[in-house]
């Protein structure tokens, strides 16, 4: 599939590549930051719109 697609886009290449790398990059590292995130910050950002009160961090 991607073969047949690079065949059919010529001089462009470099444009592919590099938005395809960056596309892949980006969410990567969405992955692994939310993979990383502490549990307290998860469910904190999980009932921001439930609360109406003010910034539990204290901020």
């Amino acid at each position: 599939m991607f073969k047949q697609f690079l065949d059919r886009v010529d001089g462009n290449q470099g444009y592919l590549i590099t938005s395809l790398g960056i596309f892949l990059v980006f969410f990567i590292l969405v992955g692994i930051y939310l993979l990383t995130m502490k549990k307290d910050e998860v469910e904190y950002m999980s009932a921001l719109p439930l609360n109406e009160e003010t910034d539990e961090r204290g901020s």
